[in-house]
């Protein structure tokens, strides 16, 4: 057969041709006729075969019925998801449909058909299969481009980048082409290779780079920290091609990453601008265009507040669409700049239209507590949610810990208990009924708690790190030490447990440089916490690393002050280091503090 399909016009099937019916014989005449025959031995002659049809009307015929398969195959697919019969329809239909392309393919290959045969796997669950086919096709016309491409494709089907991007650098070593060297260079741009995706992008003459090239090799020249020179092809792009968004948001990206945020404030409120006068363009932000029209309102949002614009930027916030998304967003943008006023007036826009969403009434008693610092308050609005809302088990918790801190203990009580009911599957009233529970110092009603919630939910790493806790606390380091080591082996990353295994080792004296190796991975995993920073300290000063053990102390007691251990442990290491005002401060605050010890701190006071 010819090397593709036929180009002339559609073909007509031939009906297949039929005598009329007849009037039935009779059953005489057909016993006579019978006789007859049988008489004179005549023979009935078989009737003549139907003519072979050539190759190329066999490979015509197979591919209108591939066709016909994968027509009906696209149909029952839309209902497969739904239907278990129509999946099972769609996979039968399929078969069928590459059987057929098979049959056209054995009598004469192109590379046309290995990419229609590819066509019927293209899914994320059979890209696999798809680039099987393809990369078969490929064998025969290793230098077809659409091939080559497909293929390529295919791996990005399967988020396999690197390998694409080895197919389109093969394809290139032979045949020169500027949409795949583009392709290729966003790849390596795209898999953290920027120096890479550059060299290739340089390649392309500057007269054929389209604006996506350009734009590639601002996104290589940004991800080698090369921002300016980043910002500057951005700006060329945006004048000469004024509607390319995607540049737009790219240099207002990298304006705020170079703490220029007057100029990504501008370049941000372009792009707003952009969507309001143009529809194609408001469109792209909307359904793509790398972020949403929401999110570059968002983004304006934050940078007024940077700028210490808290009216401006409430301005913007309250020209956006209004949806509960936007809006919760946009009230977290103004807390975590304590601008709980505007907060509080972006968030009356959910008020103003009926059914109120319980998210309203949570924010408003964050407002209420970390802004007017009025729990009261807080607790009225947490009132509010009603038991079904999504965010009822948030609300609980918030009232526990608002009623415990106004000391309405048994009201918190009676809570932590109806969230155990309501929420078995959840570990954290669990966790704050332990809590509260070794707070007070029992610790075999906390142990109960936390083993009763361990058979429901025996992997959970918090409720497991805070039963280790309440063993270590009763007197059980072995078996305490056993459960953080198991949290471990389960999570290396967990860097409480791994920082308990390490000052529990430091405190036996025994394999010391595990310990500290322990603790140093626990301090890289939370820079900031001053309990893991107090076990480093702990551990220089067990070696003898006293100019490390002071520094990390220091530093220590900067970032949690209220805890007498760790005066303790700054005493000990001023003395040694020959700081005695320091340690005479540090065993006097580890009094002020209540240590649970106070003779062994006054004893080292008196000893200094």
């Amino acid at each position: 057969m010819p090397t593709s399909l036929p180009a002339a016009g559609p073909l007509t099937l031939r009906p297949t041709l039929r005598p009329a019916l007849r009037p039935a014989l009779g059953l005489a005449l057909i016993l006579a006729l019978s006789l007859a025959c049988a008489a004179c031995g005549a023979v009935r002659q078989a009737p003549p075969k139907p003519a072979p049809m050539s190759l190329a009307a066999s490979s015509t015929y197979d591919y209108l019925e591939f066709q016909a398969l994968s027509q009906e195959m696209a149909r029952t697919a839309a209902l497969s998801r739904t239907s278990p019969e129509a999946f099972a329809r769609t996979l039968e239909l399929q078969k069928a449909a590459a059987q057929a392309l098979d049959r056209v393919i054995a009598r004469g290959s192109a590379p046309t058909l290995f990419m229609d045969k590819a066509f019927l796997y293209w899914n994320p669950e059979q890209a696999g299969e798809a680039r099987k086919i393809l990369e078969d096709g490929l064998r025969q016309f290793p230098d077809d481009y659409n091939l080559n491409a497909a293929v390529a494709n295919a791996f990005l089907l399967e988020n396999k980048l690197p390998e694409a991007a080895a197919v389109i650098d093969a394809y290139l070593a032979k045949h020169d082409n500027f949409i795949l060297r583009e392709r290729l260079g966003q790849l390596y741009i795209d898999t953290d290779q920027p120096a890479k995706g550059l060299e290739v992008l340089r390649k392309i003459p500057q007269k054929e780079r389209t604006n996506d090239a350009q734009y590639q090799m601002a996104r290589g020249e940004a991800r080698l920290g090369h921002r300016k020179a980043a910002i500057e092809t951005l700006r060329k792009l945006t004048k000469t091609s004024p509607d390319y968004l995607e540049a737009w948001v790219e240099l207002a990206f990298q304006q705020e990453m170079e703490k220029d945020y007057a100029s990504a404030l501008v370049t941000y409120t372009k792009i707003l601008a952009l969507g309001e006068t143009r529809e194609d363009i408001r469109q792209r932000i909307e359904n793509g265009g790398g972020e949403g029209r929401e999110d570059i309102r968002l983004r304006v949002v934050g940078l007024e507040l940077k700028l210490n614009n808290p009216e401006k930027a409430l301005t913007v916030a309250l020209e956006g669409s209004g949806s509960k998304a936007f809006v919760l967003s946009a009230s977290l943008l103004f807390l975590s700049e304590n601008y709980t006023a505007q907060a509080s007036t972006l968030l009356d826009v959910l008020a103003s239209t009926p059914p109120v969403p319980g998210e309203y009434f949570f924010y408003k008693a964050v407002i209420a507590h970390d802004g007017e610092s009025n729990p009261v308050k807080a607790l009225q609005f947490l009132d509010l949610v009603p038991q079904s809302d999504a965010h009822y088990s948030q609300a609980l918790q918030f009232r526990i810990q608002l009623l415990y801190g106004l000391g309405r203990e048994n009201e918190a009580v009676a809570l932590m208990e109806q969230g155990k009911r309501l929420f078995p599957g959840q570990s954290r009233f669990p966790l704050l009924q332990a809590g509260y529970l070794m707070e007070k110092k029992r610790l075999p009603e906390a142990r109960e708690v936390l083993e009763t919630a361990l058979k429901a939910r025996p992997e959970d790493e918090d409720l497991l790190y805070q039963y280790g806790a309440v063993l270590d606390r009763q007197g059980e380091r072995k078996p305490a030490l056993a459960v953080m080591q198991r949290i471990v082996d389960k999570n290396p990353e967990h860097a409480d447990a791994l920082n308990y295994i390490g000052y529990t080792l430091v405190e036996e004296n025994r394999d010391m440089e595990r310990a500290l190796s322990l603790i140093r991975k626990a301090d890289r995993l939370k820079p900031n916490n001053g309990y893991i920073v107090d076990s480093l300290a702990w551990a220089y000063y067990r070696l003898g690393r006293l100019d490390e053990a002071w520094k990390q102390i220091q530093r220590a007691v900067g970032l949690a002050q209220d805890d007498p251990t760790m005066w303790e442990h700054y005493g000990d290491i001023a003395r040694d280091a020959g700081q005695r005002s320091k340690a005479k401060k540090g065993y006097k605050n580890a009094l002020k503090l209540k240590h649970e010890s106070p003779e062994r701190i006054q004893k080292k006071l008196k000893g200094l």
